[in-house]
């Protein structure tokens, strides 16, 4: 077989010019929505083991001291319960301090009891049980389980996924789409050398090679582009969260999860490139000759 310079005609194309830079804008989207949905499964994991194992009891206002002090005892004695303390008046000022500037109006307050419960494996409890005895005692107590608040933040945040993944499908295809316009428009433009080349000996899988070499060349420069861009707005927003209260939002520090999509996308691309510029030349030159 002879040996054609196909790698040189080919750099001779500049129609393919744009496709790295398209290709650093799909890989920029594509892994900033995988990322971003192993980051929201993340924080509906935090979520859920934050209320499942945090319990706030409430107690009607007229509760006595010597009540409070039984519930408190009781809910200790439980097993699963590792702690459990009553939120002094102190405490709770402290926390509506922000909501009401002025201060001797909180103070006038008339605060319900209220009690910390710290449980281990809160998944397993059987809180309305719990919810019933107590409140057989004191009625009117009222237990807020932080599973029905991450609950209902789930459905938000699983709709946000959902986008997410629907913009992956969207990036799949229009790498398709650009690799596949690409090939197609260089072996229109070489055609003739192409052709020459087929009669000269080169084969079909030589030339495939030289094609697939090129675009992976092109997808590989495109995706390194997109990645860093990617990691760089990742970082921003991580920087402008350490100025947020912890407590409103979930830890979204990069992880060793977030890592492994930010690395698959790009080579995802990459893949996607190789095998649809394989089936675009391998078709059409079945067609040319």
């Amino acid at each position: 077989m002879i040996r054609v310079g196909t790698s040189h005609i080919l750099k001779k194309n500049d129609g393919a010019w744009f496709l790295p830079w398209l290709l650093a804008v799909v890989v920029y989207l594509g892994t900033m929505a995988t990322v971003g949905i192993v980051m929201v499964d993340k924080a509906l994991e935090s979520w859920r083991e934050v209320g499942q194992s945090i319990v706030t009891v409430e107690l009607p206002i007229d509760t006595r001291e010597e009540q409070v002090a039984e519930t408190v005892d009781f809910l200790r004695d439980y097993g699963a319960v590792t702690s459990a303390h009553v939120i002094s008046r102190d405490e709770m000022l402290v926390l509506l301090e922000p909501w009401f500037p002025a201060t001797d109006l909180i103070r006038q307050l008339s605060l319900p009891w209220l009690i910390e419960v710290v449980v281990d494996g809160g998944d397993k409890v059987d809180w309305k049980t719990i919810e019933k005895l107590v409140s057989d005692r004191i009625p009117g107590a009222l237990f807020i389980n932080g599973a029905d608040w991450s609950d209902n933040l789930a459905k938000p945040a699983r709709l946000i996924q959902g986008i997410a993944v629907f913009v992956l499908i969207l990036i799949i295809g229009s790498t398709i789409a650009a690799v596949s316009l690409t090939a197609r428009a260089t072996l229109a433009i070489d055609r003739n050398s192409l052709a020459l080349m087929h009669l000269l000996g080169a084969s079909d899988t030589y030339i495939v090679k030289e094609f697939q070499s090129k675009v992976i060349g092109m997808a590989v420069r495109g995706g390194l582009v997109g990645v860093v861009l990617a990691a760089a707005t990742f970082y921003s927003i991580d920087f402008v969260f350490r100025y947020i209260d912890p407590s409103l939002i979930p830890n979204y520090a990069l992880g060793a999860r977030s890592w492994l999509a930010m690395t698959v996308t790009p080579i995802l691309t990459v893949l996607i490139a190789l095998f649809t510029v394989r089936r675009i030349v391998l078709r059409t030159m079945a067609r040319m000759f």
